[in-house]
């Protein structure tokens, strides 16, 4: 078994995956172009691409942790860090997925500094029925975990992931 780390966000209801390997924790975040990488967050720009399909993006943050660290210190929003147990494997696989997602779309590098996280153009259009959460969840299926309750908006990823996981704050 591998550890998986589940961050929660304050804006919009936003989660992220990351994954600890050799002292470095590698964050994963999906969302819109524009509103994510470019960080245009007005009002019309979040309603257009929530109702017409939009530029998905792939987003990455690694930070060197050491035992004790507080991982919510170094993300910028962050609420919570729950840690659960995935097969493997799967960890494996979902991993090299999203970095050779991110690798294979590196010349669309865009640096958001407000998030202090790097963007790329990500295959999977965003928009209202194909969100951030969406993407999350079956991201979170392929570590075989189930989710269950609301997706589109504030989804209970973390009160609703089987197999329970049990909030953090430090990495272990």
């Amino acid at each position: 078994m591998e550890k998986v780390y589940l961050l929660k966000y304050s804006t919009w209801g936003h989660h992220s995956l990351a994954f600890y390997r050799d002292g470095i924790l590698t964050e994963y975040t999906y969302g819109d172009w524009e509103l994510f990488a470019l960080n245009k967050r007005d009002g019309w720009t979040a309603w257009k691409n929530m109702t017409i399909s939009s530029q998905g993006a792939l987003g990455r943050k690694s930070v060197r942790l050491n035992p004790g660290d507080s991982i919510c210190d170094k993300f910028a929003g962050c609420e919570v860090v729950v840690m659960f147990d995935a097969p493997q494997d799967k960890a494996e696989n979902l991993g090299k997925f999203l970095k050779n997602s991110y690798e294979s779309n590196s010349i669309t590098e865009v640096y958001n500094s407000k998030e202090d996280v790097h963007f790329v153009k990500y295959a999977k259009p965003y928009w209202g029925f194909h969100n951030c959460n969406h993407e999350l969840v079956d991201w979170l299926e392929l570590l075989g975990g189930k989710v269950t309750g609301l997706v589109f908006y504030k989804p209970q990823l973390i009160e609703g992931m089987e197999p329970k996981v049990l909030p953090i704050v430090n990495i272990q």
